[in-house]
């Protein structure tokens, strides 16, 4: 017998086809649908720094380059630097003449560093001098090339810009209807620079600008030639940087140690997730960077009945073994259960296929991105043995925490249920492999859940009760010889 509570050896099908365990998936109260990270869409809701918990608008966030102003990473170890003080005596201004001065008796000023309690890396190692202030005020580097990266990203956004335009011309010549409105422009007269100026974009004189005014770059002939000790000379692998030290600064890409920098810290952000068929949110969190809670949590752990494998015994060709399953409701309402064969769940309608268009009135692109369609496939459960005994209904109760620190559990009559504890259920099916199995393989056994769910969405209606189907994949090991 084997003792598993592992969730990855029972994994459920998701609406798209994907096999995830139930803590990888998500549940759409207004679909009724299983969601995977394939069904759903990001949107970043803030910018936040891990340190220091700073919230930062997008737009600053991107002017800022994706990094927080006041904390920093160690360029040598990657660890977060931490600032400390230390005194520093003011020098005393020599007194011109040879007679004797009154000497002002100054009190020490404190200054600040930065240091690695990690590695014992410290700003000072670089020659970076103490600053007065703990937070901000620390030198920044200029990139030597800075003026012609801007340069190549204006050319490339005037590219990027045309080629849309162009794009847009010929889909607008395309569909030209008499009579009909194709566009937004068609329709109210908005001119293109009109368009681009509300959208926030270039004019197209800028463009045109950007693009004949940029200067290709030119090839050298003439390299600089290497030093005559460059094979001879012994290399000291402590005064070198190594390929993560130089890659975090893409900028410098310094070779040696001693020309390491603190690297600003990058930023983290907070995201909700939305179903890309109705386009509702299903985790939203909190906007304060210190808090985990989540405003919208709508995950399948919450809404769909979980089950575990308790035992099951070895698998072996042409017998029949038992299997020990735990079935958990997790709603605060009472729910009707009942095991299946994945075969005898009732067809699911084809629909026609939808686009999002919610997400693009948000927008002030005049065109219409229908790129995603929802597309479902056959899931590859890939079967080998089948689980008998499962054409059974039971009722579970509702959650109740309260009920977790009882220790009593209700025997089962039959030999069907085996116990039965609050909103837990314990259940013996039997496992029938196929003579023709061959020892070795994988041992994977389908099963279906038909249960009921109380949809309290939208609040205004009364809740309504709907019958629902969950696909599972148990992963029992492999055949024994």
């Amino acid at each position: 017998m084997a003792y598993l509570t592992q969730p990855d050896y029972v994994k459920y099908v998701c609406s798209c086809g994907q096999l995830k365990p139930i803590t990888h998936l998500y549940f759409c109260r207004h679909c009724l649908k299983i969601r995977c990270g394939f069904c759903i869409c990001h949107e970043v809701d803030s910018h936040y720094c891990a340190n220091c918990l700073e919230n930062m608008p997008s737009s600053e966030a991107r002017l800022k380059k994706n990094r927080c102003s006041s904390c920093f990473d160690c360029p040598s170890c990657f660890h977060t630097l931490s600032t400390r003080a230390t005194l520093a005596q003011p020098r005393q201004p020599a007194q011109e003449g040879g007679g004797d001065a009154k000497v002002e008796n100054k009190q020490p000023k404190k200054m600040y560093y930065l240091s690695c309690f990690n590695c014992r890396w410290t700003s000072r190692d670089v020659g970076i001098p103490d600053q007065p202030v703990a937070s901000g005020g620390w030198p920044e580097r200029t990139n030597p090339f800075a003026t012609r990266i801007n340069q190549l990203l204006d050319y490339y956004k005037a590219i990027a810009q045309q080629e849309k335009q162009e794009k847009l011309e010929k889909e607008r010549k395309k569909f030209a209807i008499r009579g009909k409105y194709i566009t937004l422009t068609d329709k109210t007269g908005l001119t293109g620079a009109m368009a681009r100026n509300i959208a926030g974009l270039p004019s197209e004189g800028g463009s045109s600008s950007a693009i004949a005014g940029f200067v290709a770059s030119q090839p050298s002939e003439e390299v600089e030639e290497l030093p005559e000790d460059v094979y001879t000379k012994e290399i000291n692998l402590k005064q070198i940087t190594s390929m993560p030290q130089r890659l975090a600064s893409p900028e410098w890409q310094p070779t040696s140690v001693s020309r390491l920098h603190p690297l600003a810290k990058l930023l983290s952000v907070k995201r909700s997730q939305r179903c890309r068929a109705c386009d509702h949110n299903l985790t939203k969190p909190e906007f304060n960077p210190g808090s985990i809670k989540f405003k919208i949590e709508l995950l399948a752990y919450y809404h769909v009945p979980e089950v575990k494998i308790i035992s099951f015994e070895t698998v072996k060709p042409g017998q029949t073994t038992a299997l020990l399953l735990k079935l958990t409701n997790p709603t605060g309402h009472e729910m009707q259960l009942k095991l299946m064969q994945p075969e005898d769940l009732p067809p699911v309608e084809s629909s026609e296929e939808t686009t999002i268009d919610k997400s693009l009135e948000k927008s002030l692109n005049l065109e219409k991105d229908a790129s995603y369609k929802s597309v479902s496939r056959a899931p590859a459960l890939g079967a080998s043995v089948r689980v008998r005994g499962a054409a059974r209904a039971l009722s579970l109760a509702q959650r109740d925490d309260a009920a977790e620190y009882d220790d009593d559990a209700a025997g089962g009559g039959d030999g069907f249920i085996i116990w039965r504890k609050s909103n837990k259920v314990a259940v013996r099916l039997e496992v029938e492999t196929p003579p023709s199995a061959a020892p070795g393989t994988a041992a994977r056994a389908a099963l279906a859940v038909q249960h009921s769910y109380r949809n309290t969405v939208p609040a205004a209606q009364p809740p309504h009760d709907h019958t629902l189907h969950t696909v599972l994949l148990l992963d029992l090991g492999t055949v024994s010889g």
